[in-house]
């Protein structure tokens, strides 16, 4: 599986994944009942150009991703996985790389919000020591960041770097029937 930021002419890809969830999948997501196609349309579309959507791709499809958003000094995270990938650690490591993210461009506070029976996310957040305010149903997960320091920069660089050779290798491999002769 690769992981790794979503540029801005892949966000369909993030539409399609976000569709194909479930009703109660995308209750879930975005804490909130009957999540139309359109309710998508427009979340993706007012997706600001700074925020972050990462993406894990698994058998030529987007399996996973997190949505990082910033208001002030807080990062808000979402997070969803399709459902033939669950319980793979797709979920932790997606919230794991959203949380560098964020405590890279200098959030102190990351945030998520999810609905009280959501126990995979709540037990995400455990596992992850947020702290969890719960009330009237929903649940708000705060973890505290510290700033960033030259493990977490070099990490986030090194993935990003790691995703350009995988891409330039992907490349290689689809023009090299272009380039070189077949053999007949």
């Amino acid at each position: 599986m690769l992981i790794r930021k979503l540029l801005t002419h892949e966000r369909p890809l993030f539409v399609a994944h976000l569709k194909r969830l479930t009703p109660s999948d995308r209750q879930f997501r975005f804490a909130h009942a009957h999540v139309s196609d359109d309710v998508i349309d427009r979340y993706v579309a007012g997706i600001a150009m700074d925020d972050l959507i990462l993406g894990c791709f698994a058998d030529d499809q987007l399996a996973g991703a997190a949505h990082v958003a910033f208001a002030g000094d807080l990062a808000e995270v979402g997070v969803s996985v399709d459902p033939d990938h669950r319980a793979q650690g797709i979920g932790a490591e997606l919230f794991r790389r959203a949380s560098r993210w964020a405590r890279n461009r200098h959030a102190e506070r990351l945030y998520t919000l999810c609905q009280t029976d959501n126990r995979a996310m709540i037990a995400l957040a455990v596992k992850l020591g947020m702290v969890i305010h719960r009330e009237s149903g929903t649940a708000e997960a705060f973890l505290a960041l510290a700033p960033p320091d030259l493990l977490t920069v070099s990490d986030e660089v090194s993935v990003g770097m790691n995703t350009v050779f995988r891409d330039w290798a992907d490349v290689m491999r689809t023009c090299r029937g272009v380039w070189l002769p077949t053999r007949t």
